[in-house]
């Protein structure tokens, strides 16, 4: 596991600073840039070095569903785009990463792209484009099997019913959900907020559910984990639930801050569970409990696709599921 000395050496910033920044103290003024060198450093430092070859098989289009500028607000999708640029340059292949605002449809139908990895949370409209396009093309974390296209996603099946009965088994029962708006949707269904849905389903089946800890944040960043954490918190006083599972570690990150500000003891009154295992959730204080999802495995299953797209081969659509696994660190039970 690399230090925060390391980070700080490879990102060349001060110790302090980059404690700071992990634990999401927005107090501290430093640039965007700053930010993203920090957060690249540790990602990078968590991956096993890469050998560097004459990149010879042609260039792909890695296209991201959201702008440059945010994506700090979820580093979930930091650590998904270098690992899927990782394997890229490992696999012998040249890559162009398109943001939001990068991508137009004459300048993706290309030639020079012989391919498309799509990474994040993708609406059916820029599918059907994308798919327009004929290329090769693989979505990583949306699930695009229903459109008739090859996708890598997160089993959030076994994910929830993990950390939900590791909660129960440790006798918690009173147990709050922390999820955010998806693609503007604002009806929670499986295909929009899988992880809200089926934590709501498996404590509905274990008859602990409680339409009053069902919470929504305006989005997937530690921002709206704090603000909606100090609503939470100023609705419910002194009967807040016992724990929270929480949609992303940048959410549980905010979240958490809110409940240390309220003196809130964690997880003495309240276990926090975030989800993805982003490289910070281990630096930060207390450390956080979380799911691990496996950036590098989701990488390595969209470029198995997308070469079989290449090789022509297996042309039926096919989503592959990445397992996961619970860790349990200072913030939990």
């Amino acid at each position: 596991m690399a230090t925060i000395n390391d980070i700080a050496r490879l990102a060349g910033i001060s110790k302090s600073t980059v404690s700071r920044v992990l634990n999401g103290d927005d107090t501290l003024s430093v640039s965007q840039s700053t930010e993203k060198n920090i957060f690249e450093a540790a990602e990078q430092l968590s991956y096993d070095k890469y050998k560097t070859k004459h990149k010879t098989n042609g260039t792909i289009a890695v296209v991201l569903s959201y702008k440059e500028s945010e994506e700090l607000d979820d580093a979930y999708f930091m650590s998904l785009r270098l690992a899927v640029n990782n394997h890229l340059t490992d696999s012998n292949y040249r890559f162009k990463n398109f943001f939001q605002t990068d991508y137009e449809r004459n300048e993706l139908a290309k030639q020079s792209y012989i391919g498309i990895v799509a990474v994040g949370f993708f609406d059916k409209e820029t599918i059907l484009k994308l798919r327009a396009l004929h290329k090769p093309i693989v979505f990583v974390n949306t699930d695009t099997l229903l459109d008739n296209v090859d996708c890598v996603v997160t089993d959030f099946t076994s994910s929830v019913a993990r950390t939900t009965n590791h909660l129960l088994q440790a006798g918690i029962k009173d147990i709050g959900i922390l999820t955010a708006k998806q693609h503007h949707h604002h009806l929670i269904t499986l295909e929009n907020d899988p992880q809200g849905f089926l934590a709501k389903t498996f404590l509905q089946c274990k008859k602990t559910f409680n339409p009053d800890y069902f919470f929504v944040a305006e989005d997937y960043t530690a921002a709206a984990g704090y603000q909606e954490m100090n609503k939470i918190i100023d609705k419910l006083g002194a009967k807040l639930p016992k724990a929270f599972l929480i949609g992303s570690d940048s959410i549980a990150i905010g979240a958490m801050r809110a409940l240390t500000e309220h003196k809130i003891a964690i997880p003495q009154q309240i276990s926090v569970i975030g989800f993805n295992d982003i490289t910070s959730a281990q630096y930060i204080t207390p450390s956080l409990s979380t799911v691990h999802v496996s950036r590098n495995a989701m990488a390595r299953a969209a470029f198995e696709l997308l070469n079989e797209q290449f090789q022509k081969r297996n042309m039926v659509p096919r989503k592959i599921t990445i397992g996961t696994s619970l860790i349990i660190r200072d913030s939990s039970v």
